[in-house]
């Protein structure tokens, strides 16, 4: 009988405990959306506030304990935000894997860059845009 193995990859659905939890950050400037980036978050995490406690608490451990942090530290001018962190996922939401490890020991399976929207004009979502009497 021959031992085979698979590879496979696990996902959120395959992990019960898991939640993905999309979140969207905003960049105003003016009246202008300067950047709008949407990332889902795979996480143990209940809620939005607490995956985002667990995200940051993951990478401040990465930028103060690994060499690639520091040096995306000091290449974000000191203020690392999801734009510095997108340069920092595959396109699978998995992290390099300097930080992926840090993610995981705070419960995040992976963080997927969704979409990116830059220098936009912005309308409310509610506005009617039909006059049909």
């Amino acid at each position: 009988m021959a031992n085979t193995s698979q590879n496979t990859q696990t996902t959120a659905k395959q992990i019960p405990e898991m939640k993905k939890i999309r979140v969207c950050f905003i960049r105003m400037d003016g009246a202008r959306v300067d950047v709008l980036r949407v990332v889902e978050i795979t996480t143990d995490a209940r809620t939005k506030g607490e995956a985002m406690q667990r995200l940051t608490r993951a990478i401040d451990q990465w930028i103060r304990n690994t060499d690639e942090g520091r040096e995306a530290w000091a290449e974000s001018s000191e203020d690392f935000n999801v734009g510095d962190l997108a340069g920092y996922l595959d396109g699978c939401g998995k992290a390099v894997s300097s930080l992926q490890h840090y993610l995981k020991g705070e419960g995040i399976a992976r963080i997927k860059d969704l979409f990116v929207l830059t220098d936009s004009e912005q309308e409310s979502y509610d506005r009617i845009l039909a006059l049909a009497a």
